[in-house]
């Protein structure tokens, strides 16, 4: 009977440390969770305005920008994956990689050659261990992403649509990705990054922005030229 008692205030001690360790591990991740969504918050109002930008450069200008033209030289589309570096993250990384797969097949099937670009181990690992081909990968700061890292990945992108090809030029970019709608809920997104399709930013009641008149120096086709690639980073 002394025995068994010794096993029970044991395995009570046990759940009350794991108690404990869980109860810190919640803390931490509310902590990180709220300032991710800060984070993302502020740069709300740069991407409105950088939107907004491009549209009025856009609508003002009568000319075919590269990033904005549909490219028929080539049957290469290039898909970024966004996953995570680590696990315990529920279905963020896996719903990704099912949208993923899914959009690739799509294109596929639609005759499109595929090159795979991903950031997150989640992802990376997921598609070595298939055996397939990953053009290049960034790994490492899914936690904190930088403006650095960002800018890295999307001047690779853009680097890849623009190139001649022969070099291995694309003619479309997609990107998967997770969007955070609240605590519960998080969707995933496929977004074809390029070329670009400029969209105007909503305002109350959901009407579109009424752009005002403007003069551009030296000239819409060079402010462009200066916005467009701001707008994918």
């Amino acid at each position: 009977m002394a025995g068994n008692q010794r096993v029970y205030k044991a395995r009570i001690k046990s759940t009350q440390s794991l108690k404990k360790i869980f109860r810190a591990m919640e803390l931490i991740a509310a902590s990180r969770i709220g300032k991710a969504r800060a984070a993302a918050a502020a740069t709300q109002p740069y991407a409105d305005a950088i939107t907004s930008a491009v549209g009025a450069a856009a609508t003002h200008s009568n000319f075919d920008h590269p990033l904005t033209s549909d490219r028929t030289d080539t049957n290469r589309v290039a898909v970024l994956a966004v996953t995570s570096d680590r696990g315990m993250a529920g279905a963020y990384s896996a719903t990704v990689l099912r949208e993923t797969e899914t959009l690739i097949a799509r294109l596929t099937a639609e005759g499109k050659e595929v090159d795979l670009y991903v950031t997150g181990r989640r992802g990376l690992s997921y598609y070595q261990f298939r055996g397939r081909e990953i053009v290049r990968s960034w790994t490492g700061k899914s936690d904190s992403p930088s403006a650095d890292e960002a800018r890295e990945i999307a001047d690779t992108l853009l680097d890849s649509f623009l190139a001649k090809t022969e070099e291995g030029g694309v003619a479309a970019m997609y990107v998967v990705y997770t969007h955070f709608v609240n605590m519960v809920t998080q969707t995933p997104r496929v977004v074809r990054l390029l070329p670009l399709e400029v969209v105007d930013v909503e305002v109350e009641k959901g009407a579109e922005e009424a752009y005002p008149l403007y003069e551009f120096e030296p000239s819409p086709e060079t402010v462009l030229d200066e916005l467009l690639p701001r707008y994918v980073r």
